[in-house]
């Protein structure tokens, strides 16, 4: 699976986004809940009894209908509120399915070092075999002792362990891409491609307002802000108050007499004396003060962790290229060199043992130099909110195809 082909499923099947992808429905709620043109629907009551009077009885009928309004343009407000907890929702959503992207990115990398390090472990296998084989013959001829051969045969049996860790290793390292990626677990993704040179970091200048452009964390704490605002504008909105509009009707009257007939308007408003809505005002202009303390140190943080991060990269891009283009690239030829020295009798089995240890000791180095290397990236990435070569596609390995 390329690289685009995981990133591309992540974005789609991520378990992490459907969760908030849902959220965002929260949004859609918050909208229809702001709607109604009234606040509250309005009340009906009707009553019937019956009279007495020295002239008799009588039966009487009253009903009446009450609306409340809201004068202080909340509903407006309440829609804005709602709009801006939307928007918020929906920057959350993008910087979640950025965390996924950086995260599955940085799985694939981690999955090409760990194929990388099966490949070693079977290049070891067979070399140890190859070696098995000359030590038999060698036997065979009288170069050698049976301790040679005791030797070469454990030897071989612990590279076949080191390989079964490699496989698992490997194995590991494709599952975390899939859990990522939200893929089955039965047949995890294979990572394709090879391991790239790697590249040196762009300038602070360039990445910090790569920064302001992308990083999403900056995105939903605007959005937040600009959230946070208008809560509290409808707050204080909210503190006006609110008449209600009525009307009464009243129909009366002797059983045998006329009937009388009463229609009233009724309009009251409370007074805000004691209740202005001041508890839920003093939250939203706390919540707004704490969001933009939140941003402003976000703010002061940003430039720090981009210039620790790119400096972390710069270095072991320089340690990756050097391994790179004098180690990895021999890992090979040097167990071949070894194998021809030991088969002319150049060498003995220790001496054998003590070139293979070192030269894989070297190769586990160049390879821990990788994964150093691409997590700084990833934590570069992190920072600035995007990726910093977004067109890359692991096409060429470092020293050439097999390396």
């Amino acid at each position: 699976m390329s690289l685009d082909g995981i990133l591309a499923y992540a974005d789609r099947h991520a378990p992490r986004l459907a969760v908030v992808r849902e959220r965002v429905g929260l949004g859609d709620a918050a909208l229809t809940g702001a709607e109604p043109l009234l606040p509250d629907n309005p009340t009906v009551s009707v009553g019937v009894g019956h009279g007495w009077t020295p002239a008799g009885g009588h039966l009487e009928v009253e009903g009446a209908v009450f609306q409340r309004f809201e004068i202080g343009g909340e509903r407006g407000r309440r829609l804005a509120a709602a709009g801006s907890y939307r928007k918020r929702l929906t920057a959350q959503l993008e910087e979640a399915r950025w965390e996924v992207h950086r995260d599955a990115h940085a799985a694939f990398h981690r999955g090409l070092v760990a194929r990388e390090r099966l490949r070693v472990a079977d290049r070891l296998v067979e070399f140890q075999r190859k070696l098995l084989d000359i030590t038999r013959r060698r036997l065979r001829a009288g170069d050698v002792s049976p301790l040679a051969v005791r030797l070469a045969e454990g030897e071989l049996s612990q590279s076949r362990v080191a390989r079964v860790a490699a496989e698992q290793g490997y194995l590991q390292a494709k599952l975390e891409l899939g859990a990522v990626a939200g893929w089955p677990p039965s047949h995890p993704p294979e990572p394709a491609g090879e391991l790239d040179v790697p590249r040196d970091p762009p300038s602070r200048a360039s990445l910090a307002a790569a920064a302001r452009t992308h990083q999403p964390r900056l995105r939903t704490l605007h959005a937040l802000q600009l959230e946070a605002e208008a809560r509290a504008t409808a707050a204080e909105a909210e503190a006006w108050p609110e008449p209600t509009v009525g009307v009464q009707f009243t129909r009366e009257g002797l059983a045998t007499g006329p009937k009388e007939t009463h229609v009233l308007g009724v309009l009251s408003l409370p007074v805000p004396l004691a209740q202005t809505n001041q508890g839920e005002r003093a939250t939203a202009r706390v919540q707004a003060r704490i969001v933009e303390a939140q941003r402003a140190a976000f703010d002061s943080q940003l430039s720090n962790q981009i210039e620790q991060h790119r400096t972390a990269v710069a270095a072991a891009a320089v340690r990756v290229r050097t391994y790179g283009h004098e180690i990895v690239p021999n890992f090979e030829e040097n167990l071949r060199l070894i194998q021809r020295a030991f088969e002319l009798g150049e060498i003995d089995i220790l001496q054998v043992s003590v070139a293979r240890e070192r030269f894989l000791r070297i190769q586990t180095d160049a390879l821990d130099a990788y994964v150093d290397y691409f997590e700084a990236v990833a934590d570069l990435e992190a920072t600035v909110g995007t990726d910093l070569w977004p067109h890359e596609r692991h096409e060429h390995a470092v020293g050439g195809e097999g390396t």
